[in-house]
């Protein structure tokens, strides 16, 4: 989507932000439409984000960030509002990043540089642009969530929730697609992006060259896949995932088509550095020893002073813990690709894609320095006893289901975002089930499996249930 104004930024917000993590603000009393500078960033913007939104009314403008929930803003605005509105403008979460675009640098970098989200001013589009590209990969790689299962295996509603988030993921990897789905993806496509010219010309280049063998190509790019694909499994977005489903099969296969040429004589150790918030880092630490999948095709790197820069920059900019994942992995065990050559740019030379369903164990976090972790994991191999045991049993709620109800009764239990629409189960439902599950048997079923786990499945020793 191009641009909306103030007036009709309702039915815009709740149209179209579904699709992406990111949405550009621009704030300034005295914006003008038709400048060339106006044009020019929006037009560079645009490539990166694909809604931006212009105020001119500071509290539309509030109002519009007050009721963000799933996407982060990075906004522009001008260096006198900024001035006035920076204490207030720190306080909003969804807000990552800030860019002071003005006509006077030293006059409004007197008060910008003590402020943590505000990463510069400028008086030329060129740098706003620059400096936007970095801070929006940077928050790329933040946003890149996980899911913990605890060493007791109490089932708790975390623990169910990385349970299910599995089951997800496997029916995604597995079920059957159906014949149209590419070209139906495309035209979802087109309907979301009509506005932008640039996302409609590499829509219009994926629906020509797209193919299976590709797919690491298009997932490297810096387009709507990624973006998209990214968003919908941070968010659990069931709609997405199902459009987008032929290409996570795709993605999947050809990483393990990778893989299978691959010498895997050796172990090997590879690293990822992101930000990530402090609720998040006692996660861990609460979790240690228990298991951790992060939620999506994970891209890690074999040099551990590159995922240093990243972790650093996050702690540095953004006010997140810096944490550096150092990863022990047997190479027979994981299903991963060197991205050298293969990738969208080409120069990944250490760079390793991890297919959506792995999944580690924590060890080891020490402290590096102030506001900077390293946490050490380790692969969990797709037999562990442990981890089958415990799907297994909670994959009993689901039986006498297809694949697609399965997906709906997950959808109600994780309470995810988005209406399932009935086409999907009128279409691909060979058999009469009801798809709803209400909450009171929902408990019981799992009083029930916890039970299971602690008395009667397992005898005391089993490794469901012994500590390791």
């Amino acid at each position: 989507m191009a641009r909306v104004n103030e007036k009709n930024i309702q039915s815009s917000h709740r149209e179209f932000l579904t699709v992406e993590n990111f949405i550009g603000v621009w704030l300034d009393a005295n914006i003008n439409h038709r400048s060339d500078d106006y044009q020019s960033l929006f037009t560079q913007v645009q490539q990166l984000i694909d809604l931006i939104v212009p105020f001119t009314d500071p509290e539309s403008c509030m109002d519009f960030i007050s009721d963000i929930k799933n996407e982060k803003i990075f906004l522009i605005i001008s260096g006198s509002l900024g001035e006035k509105m920076i204490s207030l403008l720190q306080n909003f979460s969804q807000i990552n990043s800030i860019y002071i675009y003005c006509d006077n640098k030293a006059k409004h970098e007197k008060w910008a540089n003590k402020e943590k989200k505000i990463q510069g001013v400028f008086t030329k589009t060129q740098a706003i642009y620059d400096v936007f590209r970095r801070d929006i990969r940077q928050c790329q790689d933040d946003l890149v969530s996980f899911n913990m299962l605890s060493s007791a295996y109490d089932l708790n509603q975390s623990d169910q929730l990385f349970i299910y988030i599995q089951i997800l993921k496997d029916i995604l990897i597995h079920m059957e697609c159906e014949p149209n789905s590419k070209l139906d993806f495309i035209d979802f496509c087109h309907s979301r992006y009509q506005h932008n010219p640039y996302q409609l010309d590499i829509i219009r280049e994926f629906k020509n060259d797209y193919k299976q063998s590709s797919a690491i190509w298009w997932y490297t790019r810096e387009c709507f896949i990624s973006s998209m694909l990214n968003k919908a499994f941070r968010i659990h977005d069931i709609d997405i995932l199902i459009k987008m489903n032929f290409f996570i099969q795709d993605l999947h296969q050809e990483i393990k088509r990778l893989h299978s040429k691959l010498n895997k004589q050796n172990h090997l150790t590879i690293y990822r550095g992101q930000g990530i918030t402090e609720g998040e880092f006692q996660k861990i630490l609460d979790n240690s020893n228990g298991f951790i999948s992060f939620n999506n095709f994970l891209i890690t790197t074999t040099d551990k002073n590159v995922s240093l820069v990243y972790a650093c920059s996050a702690r540095d900019n953004h006010g997140l813990v810096g944490v550096i994942f150092q990863i022990n992995i047997d190479q027979s065990q994981a299903i991963f690709t060197p991205l050298h050559k293969i990738d969208y740019y080409s120069e990944s030379t250490k760079e390793i894609l991890f297919t959506i369903n792995t999944i580690f164990r924590i060890h080891n976090i020490h402290q590096i320095e102030n506001g900077l972790w390293e946490i050490q994991l380790t692969l969990t191999a797709d037999d562990n006893e442990q981890l089958k045991n415990i799907k297994r049993l909670m994959q009993k709620e689901f039986e006498g289901k297809n694949e697609i109800e399965q997906l709906h009764a997950i959808m109600t239990k994780m309470q995810m975002p988005g209406e399932f629409e009935s086409e999907y189960i009128e279409t691909q439902t060979a058999h009469e089930h009801p798809v709803h599950e209400e909450t009171e048997a929902h408990h019981a079923d799992m009083e029930t499996v916890q039970e299971n786990i602690r008395n009667n499945e397992f005898e005391s020793e089993h490794p469901v249930i012994a500590p390791e």
